[in-house]
């Protein structure tokens, strides 16, 4: 939505669209954090239009947050746009709280003006959700599961910035070559802690597309924990492999370069748009042995397909409550209920899927979620429904590094971490002979 807007307003200089993505992303990332402050300061509190509701966000959010805003100029940025956009009668309301909050940003400071130390809470877990702008459902659950540290340390990793995160093509080059191409062009590229192939680029300011390198396809962006799970899939050269839900390949193409494009890969998604879009990235990576199909094609086709495959990936379609610091307004888009209905499209996904891999081949289930309704529970319910199934061997998968990220049964989990990778999930799936 953000790289939309800005494509239709060519006059924006850098530093211009920087500041509105930043804008952009900090509102949604600290939204209920601001409304909180705002509502202290007006005398209906839940009868605000949503206009002025806008408005008033976005400059909390400057005056809160941004030290190379004035508070003032925030202020008077505000009213302005609020008029131009035709709610003259929203002024008066708009400029006396914004200027109530920058006196408490003057006489504070930044950083105390948002803080709510002096304040009483009765519930530990309403006063973090509300400092760290997360809904009270998912703290709650967060800190049932993980204790009251553990539970604070994931909400202020989903706001920290997310890295951006490089894969290098192995197929037509190396890690030591993209790295001293960066650095012949001043960008510090520094190898991640677990996949040997990524280079976190934290450093640059540009877009990904602009790297040296990227137009020869010498490298895909793709967060560390995305990488390890094509790792997960263990492919093996000759084998017939399927990537279920594509996307815009991520994943196909990291298993493409993994075999150096010596398998058979087929690719499908419902979205054809995203299909596009990996059609795309294997023309520029040079991955040819890629089939993309398209989803009825694949449901029509795949009717003759039993057995078909040695390894079939689905990475399933869920909440993406582990990707939270990439996409913020997931906070304010997932319910409880939402993630019981991931469940049952997960576990229908599995059962479509099941009858495709031959026997003693595998089957890997990853969700961008370490919710268990979207990890355990999924796992645990299509085991009990197919005997014929069992699990199977992952952590002989990944690099060394990685394995301390599984567990005792042999799942595959990544936290959320400041330079570290995205919180990712998987399992591996074995037909039995």
């Amino acid at each position: 939505m953000a790289e939309d807007t800005l494509s239709r307003v060519a006059r924006l200089g850098r530093q211009d669209r920087a500041l509105f993505r930043q804008i952009l992303f900090g509102v949604v990332r600290w939204r209920s954090l601001l409304d909180w402050h705002i509502e202290r300061l007006l005398k209906s509190p839940g009868k605000v239009h949503p206009l002025l509701r806008t408005y008033l966000r976005v400059g909390a959010f400057q005056i809160l947050f941004l030290d190379r805003v004035p508070p003032s100029a925030a202020v008077n940025e505000a009213v302005a746009g609020i008029e131009r956009s035709g709610a003259s009668w929203a002024k008066g309301v708009l400029n006396a709280v914004l200027r109530r909050l920058a006196r408490r940003r003057e006489g504070m400071g930044l950083s105390r003006a948002r803080d709510l130390d002096g304040y009483l809470f009765k519930d530990p877990v309403e006063r973090l959700a509300i400092e760290t702008s997360h809904p009270y459902w998912m703290v709650k659950r967060w800190v049932e599961r993980y204790g009251p540290g553990r539970a604070e340390t994931l909400c202020h990793e989903n706001n920290s910035p997310a890295p951006l995160t490089i894969r290098v093509n192995v197929a037509i080059t190396d890690v030591d070559s993209v790295k001293n191409l960066f650095e012949s062009a001043g960008i510090e590229a520094i190898p991640c802690r677990y996949s040997p192939v990524g280079m976190g680029v934290s450093a640059f300011k540009g877009t990904p597309t602009q790297l040296p390198g990227f137009d020869k396809g010498w490298f895909q962006v793709q967060d560390e924990g995305a990488q390890l799970v094509s790792m997960c899939l263990g492919p093996k050269p000759d084998e017939r492999i399927l990537d279920a839900c594509a996307g815009v390949g991520g994943k196909t193409t990291h298993v493409a370069e993994l075999l150096r494009c010596q398998a058979i890969i087929h690719a499908t998604d419902k979205d054809t748009s995203r299909l596009e879009m990996l059609r795309e990235n294997a023309k520029r990576l040079g991955l040819g042995c890629i089939t993309i199909l398209r989803l009825p094609a694949f449901k029509k086709r795949s009717k003759g397909l039993s057995g078909y495959y040695d390894r079939v990936l689905l990475d399933a379609p869920c909440s993406g409550m582990g990707i939270i610091r990439r996409h913020p307004d997931i906070k304010w888009n997932r319910s409880q209920g939402s993630l019981k209905e991931a469940k049952k499209r997960q576990l229908a996904l599995l059962n479509d899927l099941k009858d495709l891999v031959r026997p003693g081949g595998h089957l890997l289930y990853a969700t961008c979620s370490l919710e268990p309704e979207e990890t355990t529970e999924v796992l645990d319910a299509f085991l009990r429904r197919n005997p014929g199934w069992k699990r199977g061997e992952l952590s002989a998968m990944l690099p060394i590094p990685a394995r301390i990220l599984t567990d005792n049964y042999g799942n595959f989990s990544s936290w959320p971490t400041v330079s570290g990778p995205d919180g990712f999930f998987a399992s591996m799936l074995e037909r039995c002979r």
